[in-house]
């Protein structure tokens, strides 16, 4: 678990410096882009089968952390989209934080869904 949260960390903190750099993006951007990117790399990397899997179920209790994580950038990232929208440039931006929800929905579940077969 703890090497699945570090390169999760690692692949979050990438796609977040990347936009920071590229695009001057604010630092509420940044931290839902980090959060989003951090929570979908957790699952990829814990459940290397995910992508295969479809069902969403977010209550496996060994890993709240990485639900919490991606949660989080899923909460604040309309708010953080709108901020930047009034800035600006966009287009690009709002992309990868699409990638990076459609990314984590779709790994959290299909994680879920290796974690109920792992468990029977």
């Amino acid at each position: 678990m703890r090497r699945a949260i570090s390169a999760a960390l690692g692949i979050g903190l990438a796609i977040g410096g990347s936009l920071y750099v590229m695009f001057d993006s604010n630092l509420f951007l940044i931290a839902a882009v980090v959060a989003l990117y951090t929570g979908w790399g957790y699952f990829a990397v814990r459940y290397r089968r995910v992508l295969m899997h479809e069902f969403p179920q977010f209550d496996q209790s060994r890993d709240r952390l990485g639900y919490a994580i991606g949660l989080f950038g899923l909460s604040i990232g309309p708010i953080a989209f709108s901020q930047q929208f009034t800035a600006g440039d966009l287009s690009i931006q709002l992309f990868v934080g699409y990638i990076g929800v459609v990314g984590f929905l779709h790994t959290a579940s299909a994680a879920a869904a290796e974690g109920e077969s792992e468990s029977q």
